[in-house]
Parts: C-alpha cells; sequence; structure tokens
C-alpha cells in the first residue's frame, strides 16, 4: 500500500492538513488501488480557487525520473503540490529554476535556481522548495504552500515560464554547466493552466 511519506509534507500546519484531507485521501485510495501516483495532480484532487500551473517532469541524464509538479494561488499562497517517480530512495533537492527552458540533455539550460534581481546577499532564494523525500519504492510526494510567487500575473514574481529541477541527492547551490553529466534527473516547464 502506498501512503504519503509523512516527511514529504515538511512539517505542515494543522490549518493545512484540513484542507488537504482529499489530496491525502486520494493518494491513499490510489495506492490501495495500484494506481500510479504520477496519474493524479492536485487539480484533479482539489478545487480550483486561483490561477493554476503545471509543470511535466521529463527525465534527464539518462535518468528514469519523472513526475508533475502542480500549482494554484489560494489567497497570498501558492500551494505546491509534487509527485514524483523512480527516484533512488532517500532525500532530492528541487527548485524553481530561473530559466523555462529543458532543452538540453543535463537541464543546465533551465540557468540557475530562481533569485529576484538585486536581492540582498544570504538572502533566500526564491526558488527553494522543501526536499523531496523518496521512498524505498521510488516515489516522492511533496505538498507545500509558498509565500512571496504568483501564477500568471506577468510580475517579477510569477512562477509561470520558469523550470523545475529535481537533482540527485541534496544540492544546496545547483550550478549549471552544459555538456557535462550532472545531478540533474528531472526537468520541466511551468506552463499555465
Amino acid at each position: 500500500m502506498l501512503l504519503m511519506p509523512f516527511a514529504a509534507v515538511t512539517q505542515p500546519t494543522c490549518r493545512a492538513l484540513r484542507g488537504l484531507w482529499p489530496l491525502v485521501l486520494m493518494a491513499t485510495l490510489a495506492g490501495c488501488s495500484g494506481t500510479p501516483t504520477q496519474n493524479w495532480t492536485f487539480a484533479d484532487i482539489m478545487p480550483k480557487s486561483g490561477p493554476s500551473a503545471l509543470a511535466k517532469m521529463a527525465p534527464k541524464n539518462g535518468s528514469p525520473v519523472r513526475g508533475t509538479v502542480s500549482f494554484v494561488q489560494r489567497g497570498d499562497k501558492v500551494v505546491v503540490v509534487a509527485a514524483i517517480n523512480d527516484l533512488m530512495p532517500g532525500p532530492h533537492s528541487i527548485y524553481i529554476h530561473e530559466v523555462g527552458n529543458c532543452s538540453s540533455p543535463n537541464a543546465a539550460s533551465a540557468g540557475k535556481v530562481w533569485a529576484l534581481v538585486g536581492a540582498a546577499p544570504g538572502r533566500t532564494r526564491i526558488g527553494n522548495l522543501p526536499d523531496l523525500v523518496a521512498g524505498t519504492e521510488g516515489n516522492a510526494n511533496l505538498i507545500a504552500d509558498l509565500r512571496g510567487v504568483t501564477i500568471g500575473d506577468g510580475s517579477p514574481l510569477d512562477i509561470v515560464g520558469h523550470s523545475i529541477v529535481v537533482h540527485s541527492g541534496l544540492d544546496p547551490d545547483p550550478r549549471p554547466e552544459f555538456g557535462v553529466r550532472n545531478g540533474w534527473l528531472a526537468c520541466g516547464v511551468i506552463e499555465r493552466q
């Protein structure tokens, strides 16, 4: 039976859990019925309350990693739900990168992790997401609230047009290098739905 690992929820508040019970129920039922987790997305389970976006993750560097990352605007926050498959068990970094381009074989075309232009040194990058934790079957789910970003409004904080990259293991400072194999396992461009 496939259950969403508690570690993948990244210490949500009780208030956040109350609003996510349909997602937890559907993920649990999907595991009981044998339905692969890559068939569900946030948009399938939760009612929309604002603009939404989706990144379909494609393998890079010869990896088998695939999945989806869904975003829905809910007031002043963006709820992100990721379902990633075929990872090595353990923790993995996942970031929003500056460029919405996953065309290079190693995903270096996605650029650096997204940071606001002119941000003070040492300020947390806007593209940082909580780590993914893959279980023994190689599946990882993530549910998190993002603050300080928007969907589809064209502002400098708009996530649409950026990309998402899943990294092998924890990589606190990934740097794009063209023409070399790296630990960038999957990439997807964030598109408005």
